[in-house]
């Protein structure tokens, strides 16, 4: 299972920016018909706050970085890109499951559509559409992630019940980045947090009910599942499986 200790996000960087707009962290229930069409009933509301994380790219292995901040890392060992998971056997890139790290069930995370929460407040494979992140450039052409989001995301990771407290409290897996400083992704992940925070969301497929909307998520799993294959990583394409979450 993925650690994830994002301290530092939670009180720098995205949420002292929302704060600084005066909102409030609170979750109002919008119109899910002005959301998305395929909203559930009962199952709209609206972001409390979201942070981001990645996989920072480094010269060198370093603990602090790869396992306490964000849990994943890329390092290079003799000019040769090695992948560091937190309670994994670290491997070379190459030979990695995983290219961009696991989430919390052993799943491959995949950039600019997996999302953190609380398994308190959420379950594993529920996808959900974030109104705001339509439009929004999400990754770069680097790594082979680079696309203009439609909004749709998945829970495939989780956080700590103390900070990830509420519904709507998501963590944006923004995929490699290699300008950050201090936990925040300076490569395009920052606009996205901030797009996504204090905004309408519902969700749209829930593996508690897997034959409402099964079209959706027929789609989404098909779409994520391309991207995986565009950007080299073939073992999340195959990973990438829905349906074994309804018994999660």
């Amino acid at each position: 299972m993925r650690t994830i200790l994002w301290v530092w996000l939670i009180f720098a960087g995205q949420s002292a920016c929302a704060q600084s707009n005066g909102a409030p962290f609170m979750n109002v229930t919008p119109e899910p018909a002005a959301i998305h069409t395929k909203c559930l009933p009962d199952k709209s509301g609206t972001t409390v706050l979201v942070t981001h994380y990645y996989v920072p790219l480094l010269e060198n292995y370093d603990h602090f970085t790869c396992d306490q901040m964000e849990g994943t890392c890329i390092y290079k060992k003799q000019k040769v890109p090695w992948l560091h998971n937190y309670g994994y056997t670290d491997t070379t890139l190459e030979d990695a499951r995983c290219k961009n790290g696991y989430g919390n069930k052993q799943n491959c995370l995949n950039p600019c559509r997996t999302i953190a929460a609380s398994m308190q407040h959420h379950r594993w494979g529920e996808v959900h559409f974030i109104k705001s992140l339509v439009g929004k450039k999400c990754g770069n052409k680097r790594d082979g992630t680079e696309m203009i989001h439609d909004g749709f995301v998945v829970v495939g990771d989780t956080g700590a019940a103390s900070h990830f407290n509420a519904p709507g409290r998501f963590v944006f897996f923004w995929g490699r980045c290699k300008d950050k400083k201090n936990g925040v992704c300076h490569e395009g992940a920052a606009l996205l947090s901030e797009a996504a925070t204090l905004a309408p969301y519902c969700m749209v497929w829930n593996p508690a009910n897997p034959l409402r909307n099964e079209d959706v998520k027929v789609d989404f799993v098909w779409k994520v599942k391309n991207e995986a294959m565009a950007r080299g990583d073939a073992g999340a394409a195959i990973d990438f499986d829905l349906d074994k979450g309804l018994a999660r």
